[in-house]
């Protein structure tokens, strides 16, 4: 194998494992600070893919569990996590579990058609803030794809799962 093919896949490796990151490190206010803390999501409000304003608490109740799925239609590792994501939600969906899509585009007609390209057929919200996303921000999202998985009342139950080790939660807890 050459180096530069070889130096290629090694960057391409890495850039998937870690996601695509922000560039700001900027600190969550405070008070965001301990809504999470206490291992409870607030009541977040933000615009559905058709533009209705959709409380997060509201669609966390209608399910066992929920994963916050946070993720942008120009995110790389988002896309090619995308066909896992779907598969999970149809492996588990009658069991139980929802997902609500939380985008960090700032394109409304990308966001859209990223969706619909990728099949996703669960709530998608957005206020196509980009990394300024409310939700992003009250989570201290730095990094996409990242996930949240909560409760029917909304308390946290774990971060950062992605992959095998997102569907073996799941699994563990719906199955």
């Amino acid at each position: 194998m050459k180096p530069s093919t070889l130096i290629a896949i090694t960057l391409m490796s890495t850039f998937v494992l870690t996601g695509c990151q922000s560039k700001k490190k900027d600190k969550q206010p405070e008070a965001q600070q301990v809504a999470v803390q206490d291992n409870t999501i607030p009541d977040i409000k933000m615009n559905d893919i058709n533009g209705n304003e959709t409380s997060v608490k509201v669609e966390v109740a209608k399910n066992k569990i929920t994963i916050l799925d946070f993720w942008a239609s120009w995110c790389g590792p988002c896309v090619q996590e995308a066909p896992s994501v779907v598969a999970l939600y149809n492996d588990y969906h009658a069991k139980g579990l929802g997902i609500i899509g939380i985008s960090l585009d700032k394109d409304e007609a990308s966001w859209k058609q990223a969706v619909d390209k990728l099949d996703m057929k669960w709530t998608h919200l957005s206020d196509l803030q980009g990394w300024d996303n409310a939700a992003a921000q009250l989570f201290n999202v730095n990094s996409i794809p990242h996930t949240v998985v909560v409760d029917e009342q909304g308390t946290i139950l774990v971060q950062g799962l992605r992959g095998d080790d997102l569907r073996q939660f799941i699994a563990e807890k719906l199955d």
